[in-house]
């Protein structure tokens, strides 16, 4: 049986034609748990042309192959929109399954197409389309946001078989009348935290791991936070560095108009696994003040590696973390305020809060995780003699 996957990770071609996964988001091991279930794996996103792969992890691999469509942005993507429909289409006809990770406009034209050609299909609602494009930080993505997350929501709704990788709250925005399954897109890899937080050193270290390229992380909010700590507690030593890929020019202008030059690092992307466990393990205090999120991996990995974690209220963050570790998205003052807190709470009461951070993050064991999703394919491998002409 052939499965279609359709997302809006853009990957990488190097010049002999093997795909990588930019960022590290999809390496071959990722597809582990549909070629449990499918013979196939197509896989239908966007990509540009990676001349050096050095430092990227393969995507491609026995049994799952590509199709893949010009990394187009904007109005470029829009007038794109009509060949990429056609190839999605194309592709869809030649699976007996399709599985749209959504948000995704790529997902969206595979979950029509599965619908045209009488293919069963899977949703996974990973993010709220809503939260993405209204604090993306352009206008063209405000004006869009409506009409954007009411396709998904209409899509979500009629698809016979939804994926949520949170518990509750993506399934109160985006209900769906199909058969429902819980499991998080994170698979942590097996490693060990390497010091559980038991106290603060001479410099206290902040981090945050998170892409460059929008607002949406919040990054630009902890820098401001961390600005006013700076302001209010002088004699306190700090650092705060940053993970992630894209361009950090807007953010290091942000930085040095803060007189931020010499307490905020951008260091770049780290290889998943063993060296973000490492950068983790050096962290005091892990920062996620994200304005849109899923279930966040990057905190799930904070807490798998006994840090102390603070949060937005974005997304499935609060079913992760405590209520007093939360505040709302942009919230300069109240991110600060939480901060400060836990500079101010006793070392004993800290290492407790680690600790039960830890057990948290080992909640998300990597076969509790891929049986929900196996048991969430089956049921949509099991629809397709009913579509079948």
């Amino acid at each position: 049986m052939k499965a279609l996957f359709a997302v809006d990770h853009i990957f990488g071609r190097s010049a002999d034609g093997a795909v990588f996964t930019i960022g590290g988001k999809f390496p071959y091991p990722a597809w582990q748990s549909y070629l449990d279930v499918f013979e196939q794996l197509t896989v239908v996103s966007r990509a540009i042309p990676l001349p050096d792969p050095a430092g990227q992890r393969r995507s491609d691999g026995p049994r799952v192959d590509f199709q893949l469509l010009p990394a187009r942005r904007g109005l470029d993507r829009l007038r794109g929109m009509r060949d990429a429909r056609k190839a999605v289409f194309a592709a869809v006809k030649q699976a007996d399954v399709v599985i749209a990770r959504l948000p995704s406009e790529t997902a969206l034209i595979a979950c029509a197409a599965a619908r045209f050609h009488g293919k069963p299909y899977l949703v996974e609602v990973v993010a709220c389309p809503w939260d993405a494009l209204w604090n993306h930080g352009s206008k063209i993505a405000r004006l869009y946001a409506p009409l954007f997350t009411r396709r998904n929501r209409r899509v979500i709704r009629d698809a016979p078989v939804a994926r949520y990788v949170t518990r509750a709250f993506l399934q109160q925005r985006y209900p769906t009348r199909g058969l429902e399954y819980v499991a998080s897109n994170v698979e942590l890899p097996p490693v060990t935290a390497t010091r559980i937080f038991d106290g603060f050193s001479d410099i206290i270290r902040f981090g945050t791991i998170g892409a460059l390229h929008t607002r949406l992380k919040g990054i630009d909010i902890a820098m401001r936070a961390l600005h006013q700590l700076k302001r209010e507690r002088p004699s306190l030593r700090w650092r705060y560095e940053v993970v992630g890929e894209g361009d950090p020019t807007t953010l290091l202008q942000l930085r040095d108009a803060l007189g931020l030059q010499d307490d905020v690092r951008f260091i770049g992307t780290l290889p998943p696994g063993d060296a973000i466990a490492r950068w983790l393990g050096d962290v005091d205090i892990y920062l996620q003040p994200s304005f849109q999120e899923g279930l966040p991996r990057a905190v799930i990995e904070a807490l798998n590696q006994g840090r102390i974690v603070i949060g937005s209220t974005a997304g499935g963050t609060p079913e992760l973390l405590r209520a007093e570790r939360l505040h709302r998205p942009g919230d300069v003052e109240a991110l600060l305020s939480i901060i400060a807190a836990v500079i101010d709470t006793p070392p004993r009461a800290l290492a407790s809060e680690a600790r039960d951070n830890l057990r948290m993050g080992r909640s998300f064991s990597r076969d509790d995780i891929l049986a929900a999703r196996r048991s969430s394919l089956r049921a949509l491998a099991d629809l397709v003699p009913a579509h079948r002409p």
